[in-house]
């Protein structure tokens, strides 16, 4: 497996970033009369490793309407892709921990890098984290309409009378890898697996371009394909059958212990005053348990998933502990 120096050429492109970023030391908090922080003054950015229209960029867009009201400011998204989410990653890294750049990422790529050591920061260490605010079971496994095969066992079947043959589309260190690792193991196939980019836009056009077979995303982004009966669902990645997708089966029950959440979450740059951190963690809260949040992930098949800090911090170490197991395996 690649280390860590699969993203040392990107790192030194941004070290003078990090650097620029991580003058200074003032975190800009102002007290008011009753002890309370006065932040936000001006407007809060949130970084989305991701380009915009997918799942990530969209759960961030909706977080931010949210806290806009909540907190009677501007919160906007700025799209920073590149690196498997490290560009995006290390500007909020170097940016002024004062409490106006946040990155917005998913636990299905962080995790993922932390496991297999494949950065050179810590997701865990290196932030300060606020909260989790909304969850996505639906990743799907899906192939083409067309391809020789359009059930799970059919799939497998192949892929064990054409070893390495069967074309997957992978972003390393990321949730796509370690659905392939599961994969592998329970179904005991071998993949050829492709890197086409990480960005769902990217990975969709290719696997239209036939450039793989197969791949899994998340059901929005694949929604209308289905409706037109270009693509087949051969499984989601979750514990149960979704909401709004009961027709699909799970490739658990299918027999195969394959199965990757995805959950959002907010960082920001390590120093930042605790006192807008938990402004920032209480005004997120506010929002994730709002009937109107709610019901607007449900248009996703998705749900609000609100943790505090000190939960989503815990339970992050313990699936990192997880997934390095099934990287050895």
């Amino acid at each position: 497996m690649k280390k860590k120096h699969v993203l040392t050429t990107v790192m030194v492109l941004l070290i003078s970033v990090i650097f620029a970023g991580c003058g200074g030391g003032n975190n800009g908090a102002q007290t008011t009369e009753t002890g309370e922080t006065d932040w936000p003054k001006e407007t809060v950015t949130f970084v989305v490793p991701y380009s915009a229209g997918g799942d990530t960029d969209t759960y961030a867009r909706q977080l931010a309407a949210g806290l806009s009201n909540e907190l009677d400011n501007n919160f906007i998204v700025v799209n920073t892709v590149g690196g498997g989410g490290v560009v995006a990653g290390s500007s909020v890294l170097g940016a002024s921990p004062d409490g106006y750049t946040a990155l917005f990422h998913h636990t299905g790529v962080m995790l993922a890098q932390e496991a297999a050591d494949a950065i050179e920061f810590s997701y865990l260490d290196d932030f300060e984290m606020v909260a989790s605010v909304a969850r996505d079971d639906t990743y799907a496994l899906i192939a083409k309409a067309d391809s020789p095969w359009t059930t799970l066992e059919d799939m497998i079947s192949w892929a064990q009378a054409n070893p390495g043959q069967l074309r997957y589309s992978i972003t390393y260190y990321g949730a796509t890898h370690a659905v392939a690792t599961m994969m592998e193991n329970t179904m005991d196939i071998e993949m050829n697996n492709i890197d086409v980019g990480s960005a769902t836009a990217d990975r969709l056009t290719a696997f239209m371009a036939d450039q793989c077979d197969v791949l899994v995303v998340n059901f929005m982004n694949i929604e209308d394909y289905i409706e037109n009966g270009d693509f087949v669902v051969l499984g989601i990645a979750s514990e149960e059958r979704l909401p709004g997708l009961e027709e699909f089966p799970t490739i658990k029950e299918q027999g195969y212990n394959v199965v990757l959440s995805k959950i959002y979450e907010v960082r920001l740059p390590k120093g930042t005053d605790q006192r807008i951190v938990d402004t920032f963690t209480e005004a997120i809260e506010a929002v994730a348990t709002t009937d109107e949040f709610r019901d607007i992930l449900a248009r996703y098949y998705a749900e609000p998933f609100y943790r505090d800090a000190e939960t989503a911090d815990r339970e992050n170490r313990e699936e990192v502990e997880v997934l390095k197991e099934i990287f050895a395996e």
